[in-house]
């Protein structure tokens, strides 16, 4: 008797029944490249920070000149564009590895709440800052990226790193607002006095924002890991 139609043996690859499945590993691989690359950057920064702080108070108190203190606030600077950049690209690259898997996800008709389209419009929706829908749509991944999970996909457990990850890059966030304003003034042109007045000010609320950014991006990374493995699995990726 032949096989039916699009039939393949386990462990044959992405091909036949397997075709359809958008593949997640590289950009998986990619993702975790960015956040390892990105996590010694926001320690570096953090350390600077810690260093620019005495030369803060000093040119408050009018010790040093404001050209020193330009000096001294420059190499920070180029460290905060160098994180925007890696945490642009790991916004773009993560809404693609949410789409796919999502997409996947309708492949496998286990398709929830949050179809490919929330993996875009979930983070530019109310409420932007708490990326409700975004967590949301974790929960939705982990529990339909279960290799073992039958038509009873949705009473899967969450994994706690899920919970985790939104909880330090949703929530915890919220306490330490005030520090977006800031450092947003701190990376203008303005005038040095208002900025270091601002930095000294405001120095152990931004050192714990940092704090809360590092220990985000390591939840992150063990997110990734451990959802692209459980979905790899689930497609018969690699």
């Amino acid at each position: 008797m032949s096989p039916p139609p699009g039939y393949t043996a386990y462990g044959d690859g992405n091909v036949g029944a397997y075709g359809s499945f958008a593949p997640i590993g590289g950009l998986a691989k990619a993702l975790r490249v960015l956040i390892i690359i990105l996590i010694p950057v926001l320690v570096i920064a953090a350390l600077m920070y810690v260093s620019l702080k005495g030369t803060a108070d000093d040119f408050v108190n009018g010790d040093v000149d404001s050209g020193e203190y330009a000096d001294a606030l420059a190499p920070y600077g180029l460290i905060s564009i160098l994180s925007g950049a890696l945490q642009l690209a790991l916004f773009v690259l993560t809404i693609i590895w949410m789409f796919r898997m999502a997409k996947n996800a309708v492949q496998l008709r286990r398709s929830g709440t949050w179809g490919p389209g929330w993996a875009i419009a979930g983070w530019f929706l109310p409420p932007c800052v708490l990326y409700v829908i975004p967590y949301l749509m974790m929960r939705d991944l982990w529990k339909s990226s279960d290799p073992e999970s039958g038509p009873d996909w949705k009473r899967n457990t969450v994994g706690m790193i899920v919970h985790v990850w939104w909880v330090l890059f949703g929530l915890a966030p919220l306490a330490f607002i005030s520090v977006t304003i800031g450092n947003f003034r701190l990376n203008q042109d303005g005038d040095n006095r208002d900025t270091a007045e601002d930095l000294v000010d405001g120095f152990a609320t931004t050192l714990g924002a940092a704090a809360i950014q590092i220990a985000a991006a390591v939840a992150f990374l063990l997110l990734v890991t451990q959802l692209s493995a459980r979905h790899k699995r689930t497609i018969n990726e690699g």
